[in-house]
């Protein structure tokens, strides 16, 4: 059912290996690359809004942000992993104060770490169904009862409504919101959930999109959610 929506990644490439040797080539590049533009702009910006809200409870405590990357939200985290050395050398860089090392996201549970809150952002949408739903798992592990999971997907619904089909593993992976809870499983209890980008937004003239975006983030709120670009999660760890 989990692969229903998603083409074969297996069968384009994927490997942990190949996702990490793309983002290590990519590092010197990807911030302007990614979110240099107006679009990254506006993808950010609603991110970071979502992310100061559901991260408020966890303020002053221990918080991952799993797969840093660059550091793009570590004024949000105390703690940051990255499989791509290159990636994690410029998050160093940036947060010389933060705690930043290289690791896998699947191997998390293994470092013995315990947080209050973890972040995940813009990874789970190269990997596949099953190794996400092993990371989530292995989160569980690491946040006590109460604390806080955050993650994002891109949307099935949406991509079948445009007829987006992916070329290879990256950004290959999309699911519709009853997968993501099939995938949440019994440890984790669903807290919100938001759509981020919800207006085609690259096709709006750029002295516009700021006026824009309070519509974007009101309608990612309603049940129409489900058809924006990409979903956000909440969860909380169950005891």
């Amino acid at each position: 059912m989990l692969e229903s929506n998603n083409q074969n990644i297996e069968g384009q490439g994927f490997s942990t290996e190949a996702v990490v040797r793309r983002f290590d080539s990519w590092a010197a590049s990807y911030d302007e690359d990614r979110f240099g533009t107006s679009y990254g702009r506006y993808v950010h910006a609603q991110e970071e809004r979502l992310l100061r809200m559901w991260l408020a409870p966890a303020a002053g405590g221990r918080v991952l942000s799993l797969a840093c990357g660059t550091g793009r939200f570590m004024d949000f985290a105390t703690h940051g992993i990255d499989a791509s050395n290159e990636m994690a050398e410029l998050a160093r860089k940036k947060h010389p104060t933060k705690t930043i090392r290289v690791g896998r996201a699947e191997e998390l549970p293994e470092q013995g770490l315990l947080f209050d809150a973890i972040f995940c952002l813009h990874l789970f949408m190269h990997l596949t169904p099953s190794l996400m739903a092993q990371i989530l798992a292995g989160c569980a592990q690491c946040v006590p009862a109460g604390g806080r999971l955050i993650f994002d997907i891109p949307s099935a619904r949406r991509r079948s409504l445009t007829g987006f089909r992916p070329s290879g593993w990256h950004a290959g992976n999309a699911l519709t919101h009853p997968q993501v809870m099939e995938i949440l499983g019994v440890r984790w209890k669903l807290r919100a959930w938001r759509g981020i980008l919800f207006f085609p937004i690259h096709r709006v003239p750029m002295k516009l999109q700021r006026l824009l975006r309070p519509w974007d983030d009101a309608w990612s709120a309603t049940p129409l959610k489900q058809w924006a670009s990409y979903l956000m999660y909440c969860a909380e760890r169950l005891p």
